[in-house]
């Protein structure tokens, strides 16, 4: 079994920005449309702790990102084994492929960074650090959901933010063999 989220997780809170009328229309279009994207796909089927409601992770509130910049919807789908995996086609930034070819790789995160968990996204034009993890409470499910923020970011992906929802299916629970999928907006400089 794998306690790679395991630990105390300290809470993240970012002051709110006031956003206008637009601001708030984009925004909800945006979580609905990651929602939707959210639902496409293989689920996995009951072998992999598909079928059921996933509940939103509310223990964490993500800061709104900065109003400049391009904004995009963002979904990300890898399949994992142990610390290491890949990037799976269907992962796109808007209408543009997402890390065609890429890795993904697990690294361990931090009281500091407000995440226990960092995944490290190797694809051909740079790389990006995303902070997420679900709560000591899911490690037993075979069906593990979290909030998620971008970190960092090289080549292509340097200076962009953004924030999601994500979900991880394992092929059982205590499994380290799963799939993960993050939904979200990225905002691009």
């Amino acid at each position: 079994m794998i306690h790679l989220f395991g630990g105390p997780v300290e809470i993240w809170v970012a002051p709110r920005r006031k956003i206008g009328r637009h601001g708030r229309l984009l925004t909800i279009a945006l979580t609905i449309a990651a929602a939707v994207l959210s639902g496409c796909g293989d689920d996995g089927g009951a072998e992999a702790g598909g079928g059921g409601t996933i509940a939103a992770n509310t223990d964490t509130q993500l800061p709104t990102p900065p109003a400049d910049g391009q904004r995009e919807p963002i979904l990300i789908k890898t399949r994992i084994k142990m610390f290491t995996g890949e990037v799976l086609a269907g992962s796109v930034i808007g209408d543009s492929p997402f890390c065609p070819g890429g890795t993904v790789r697990h690294e361990h995160g931090s009281p500091e960074i407000g995440f226990p968990a960092v995944n490290v996204f190797g694809c051909p034009d740079g790389q990006l650090k995303i902070g997420f993890g679900p709560g000591p409470d899911q490690m037993n499910n075979a069906v593990q959901t979290s909030d998620w923020k971008i970190l960092d970011g090289s080549g292509s992906f340097t200076g962009v933010s953004g924030h999601g929802h994500m979900t991880v299916r394992w092929e059982r629970a205590g499994s380290s063999n799963g799939q993960e999928a993050f939904t979200g907006v990225i905002v691009l400089p």
